[in-house]
């Protein structure tokens, strides 16, 4: 299943080779989880992130359908 990957500010460091700006398509497994796309992009999983999928907030441990957009940022802070 294809599923498009974009990673902003400090997270872009681990796109891909060939990557747009910020964002990636994968060819992922079916029942493939968030943590399952950090750990391939090497992306550790103790740095704070905010994980959305399709714009709506997720957890690591949920798994990804087909055509899902996974978007990873850093914790925001400010006012």
């Amino acid at each position: 299943m294809k599923v498009e990957v974009k990673l902003f500010a400090n997270f872009r460091e681990y796109l891909p080779p060939g990557s747009d700006k910020h964002a990636c398509l994968l060819d992922l497994d079916e029942g493939t989880t968030l943590n399952h796309v950090l750990e391939k992009l090497k992306i550790p999983t103790t740095i704070p992130m905010i994980l959305l999928v399709n714009g709506i907030h997720k957890k690591g441990e949920d798994v990804l359908q087909p055509g899902d957009v996974l978007s990873v940022f850093p914790p925001v802070a400010g006012g």
